[in-house]
């Protein structure tokens, strides 16, 4: 129900950011950050609808009200101070962008992108799922997403300037894959190496971004 329910606000997120109040902040802690984290959990919930995270060098406050899938997972929820605690904050390699785990279960989380330059943006990654790599491009103008589903492994390539996912082909395989690694080879092409399911022979793939698409993005 809870992915149904995530699924279903999805289509919500452009329109429901409120630019007047920025949706993630950012602050310098004013003592050391070890000492913060043994007076505080983490992460903890600063005030309603304020969420507060202490990483390795910096406080993130996510204010829900502008993140509208995060606000309505925790108004959906019966303990929102045991949701928030099982969420997990990262930083990734490109400086601006965030990964907030949620809504996890023993072997799944849903999965939001966020982006702390303005305009304030998030994006629902996927749902119900382990996110096991991010990996972003040479020139970092996009990442792709090696997601376990479960039943087998999968990907999705997200362009940063449109803040979309975009297209490379071929797809994934239709038979169940263990992707093992995932390498860019330049700006448009990936090399995936993976094993098939259940005989595990090792295969590798090279997909590339759909030319009629890269067009698109390039007017």
């Amino acid at each position: 129900m809870k992915k149904i329910i995530i699924v279903s606000l999805i289509l919500l997120i452009g329109c429901s950011n409120q630019e007047s109040e920025p949706m993630i902040t950012k602050e310098d802690p004013d003592q050391p950050i070890d000492e913060l984290l043994d007076q505080e959990e983490i992460p903890q919930e600063k005030e309603d609808p304020e969420v507060e995270f202490i990483l390795e060098d910096e406080i993130i406050t996510l204010n829900t009200d502008n993140i509208t899938i995060l606000g309505a997972y925790l108004n959906t929820v019966e303990n929102r101070d045991r949701a928030i605690a099982n969420m997990k904050l990262e930083k990734l390699e490109l400086d601006r962008l965030y990964l907030l785990s949620f809504n996890c279960s023993s072997t799944t989380c849903s999965y939001l992108l966020l982006d702390r330059n303005e305009p304030n943006r998030s994006f629902l990654i996927d749902d119900l799922i382990y996110l096991k790599e991010v990996i972003p491009s040479p020139d970092q103008s996009n990442l792709v997403f090696i997601l376990d589903e479960l039943q087998g492994d999968t990907w999705k390539v997200f362009n940063l300037e449109a803040w979309d996912t975009v297209k490379f082909e071929p797809p994934p395989p239709a038979e169940d894959i263990n992707i093992q690694s995932a390498e860019w080879l330049d700006e448009e092409s990936i090399i995936i190496k993976y094993q098939q399911l259940p005989d595990d022979n090792e295969q590798e793939m090279i997909i590339t971004e759909k030319q009629e698409q890269l067009f698109d993005l390039e007017d």
